[in-house]
Formats: C-alpha cells, sequence, structure tokens
C-alpha cells in the first residue's frame, strides 16, 4: 500500500535528508504540487542549492523573492544576510545598523552565540508567512529546502537553543513565537528525504527520532527518492539468476542481474525503514534522466500530489 503525505493546511513546509538524497528536487516538486492544487507557494533554499534552476528560474534566487508565474515565487536565504536584515529591522536606521554589523565585538558576539545563524534563517521565513496584501496573505505556504540533516536539527532547535539565553523580553516572545509555530501540526510539517540505500535509511531513522521525540516536531512518513522499478516477475527474476545461467557474461544478462540485485536491496532497505518507523512511506521513482531533465520535476509533483491527496 502506497504511503500518505499529511499535507494539507500546513503552511510551512521543511525539507531535509542526507546529503546526496534529492531533497531538493523533492522541494521543487513539493512547491509544484502545491502550485497546482491553486497554492500561492514560496519555494526557499537555504545556503547554495541548485532549486532555482529546478524551478525554471533564469537567475539566480537571492533574498528578495522573485515571482516566476503568477502563483510560484522563490527565494535564497544566506545567514550572514539575514543578521544584516534582523539588524536594520531593530534599529530601522541604516547607518547606526551598518556601524554594528562592522564592530569587531559585535561580530565576534554574533559568531560565538549558540543558534543566532539559524534563528535568524527562520526569522526571516517567519517574516515571510507573516508578509500579508490588501488584507490576504501573501503566500499560501513556504516550501524550504533546508541544509542537510545535521544542520537541520540545529536549525529547527534553534529557537529552544537561544532560548534558553533569551528568557524575557522581545527576542524571548519572538522565540516562543516560533518554536510554537514549529511544532504546531496545523502550520508546520517536517518532511524527511531518503533513499533505498543503507546508509541513507539507518541517517534517515535518526533523523526521525530525533525531530518527532526530540524536538516534538510534527513529520511526516520519509519520502523515498529514487526508488528502481520492478522489471521483472518473481519467475523471471528465478531464471536469470539460475545457476545454469551464472556462467554467462552476456551484457543483457549482466545487466538485468544488476537490476534485480539493486530492486532486492531497495525492497530491503524499505522494509527496514517501515519496520523501524512504524509506518508506511512515499515512494518516488528512480529517473534514469535526472529531475532537471524535461518534465522531471512535473513527474515527481505529480506523484507527491496523489500521496497527499492534492490530484484532481
Amino acid at each position: 500500500m502506497p504511503g500518505h503525505l499529511p499535507f494539507k493546511t500546513q503552511r510551512l513546509v521543511v525539507v531535509t535528508g542526507k546529503g546526496g538524497v534529492g531533497k531538493t528536487s523533492v522541494t521543487a516538486a513539493l512547491a509544484r504540487a502545491a502550485v497546482d492544487a491553486g497554492r500561492r507557494v514560496l519555494a526557499v533554499e537555504v545556503g547554495q542549492a541548485r532549486l532555482g534552476p529546478l524551478l525554471d528560474a533564469v537567475e539566480p534566487l537571492t533574498t528578495d523573492p522573485v515571482r516566476l508565474t503568477s502563483t510560484l515565487s522563490a527565494a535564497a536565504i544566506d545567514p550572514e544576510e539575514a543578521l544584516g536584515d534582523f539588524v536594520l529591522g531593530v534599529l530601522r536606521i541604516r547607518v547606526f545598523a551598518r556601524r554594528l554589523l562592522e564592530s569587531t565585538s559585535f561580530q565576534v558576539l554574533a559568531a560565538a552565540a549558540p543558534g543566532l545563524a539559524e534563528f535568524l534563517v527562520l526569522y526571516k521565513i517567519g517574516g515571510w508567512l507573516d508578509a500579508r496584501r490588501l488584507g490576504r496573505a501573501l503566500y499560501d505556504v513556504v516550501v524550504v529546502d533546508a541544509p542537510a540533516s545535521g544542520h537541520s536539527l540545529p536549525l529547527l532547535s534553534a529557537p529552544r537553543t537561544l532560548g534558553a539565553l533569551a528568557r524575557i523580553g522581545p527576542i524571548a516572545d519572538t522565540l516562543g513565537a516560533l518554536d510554537r509555530r514549529l511544532r504546531d501540526p496545523a502550520q508546520t510539517l517536517v518532511v524527511p528525504v531518503t533513499t533505498p540505500e543503507e546508509l541513507a535509511v539507518r541517517e534517515t531513522i535518526e533523523l526521525h527520532e530525533e525531530l518527532s521525540h526530540t524536538l516534538g516536531l510534527p513529520v511526516a512518513p520519509p519520502i523515498v527518492n529514487a526508488v528502481p522499478a520492478r522489471r521483472f516477475t518473481h519467475a523471471e527474476a528465478e531464471r536469470l539468476m539460475a545457476s545454469d545461467l551464472a556462467a554467462s557474461r552476456h551484457p543483457y544478462l549482466e545487466a538485468a542481474r544488476f537490476e534485480i540485485a539493486r530492486r532486492a536491496q531497495a525492497t530491503a532497505q524499505l522494509a527496514e525503514l517501515r519496520r523501524a518507523l512504524g509506518t508506511k512511506v512515499v515512494q518516488l521513482p528512480f529517473l534514469y534522466d535526472g529531475p532537471e531533465a524535461p518534465g522531471g520535476v512535473a513527474q515527481l509533483a505529480a506523484e507527491l500530489a496523489e500521496a497527499a491527496g492534492l490530484a484532481a
């Protein structure tokens, strides 16, 4: 049975996972699926990634959202620029903000503060979520291509990390509001992405545990990307692997054996993931031409829309 992606009313979707599993492709596909469902979407990459080309952006993404279609916009967040925006928002006067940012003492303090860079990223995202035009939210949903899992955990735990230092005042209030938003399943969904490979699956199981139990965040069932297709029936696979054909090195037989072994390994890892987490998983197909090829993101978006019940 296919897994279900509980992407309904949430306005913040954070996509994370081990480096190299295709989380940027999944981010682009989720954004496309939401757009196709009639939502106004802002897709955001944290740091330097390749989200822009997957969304057909002509220029590199910046901190100023660029409109790609009437209902799809995209932006990128650089933590250093986010710090400047935050200081300017607090001081209001640009010359004072510039002097503070150029201060060596302030730079040392900012670098030493645990979770500050991550908080600023969340603060920027929160500003986009709260942005309104003519009394209506500017974006229905913000889909974030978060850093790899080792950096996503500090990002998502930043409100509590800094909250231990700032307990009173406006900063504490901001941290509390961010933390409540992240932990509210009606507002936020964290989507782990993996591939059906042993190391990636093992890290995803650990990541899911940290996100759901340690941080108490609303976490979706994992999206397993690049799942190889079943190309042979059970009987065909047994015949191709039979002992009387073992000595043959015909390229067609070699290719068939490779596909059979690859599918078997993927099936075993999918079973391990389901067993460890006690949930069905959402599977995306392996794309031989990659998501960058024409129609690649659209194909993944269609699969995710069906899993989320967004398909028409």
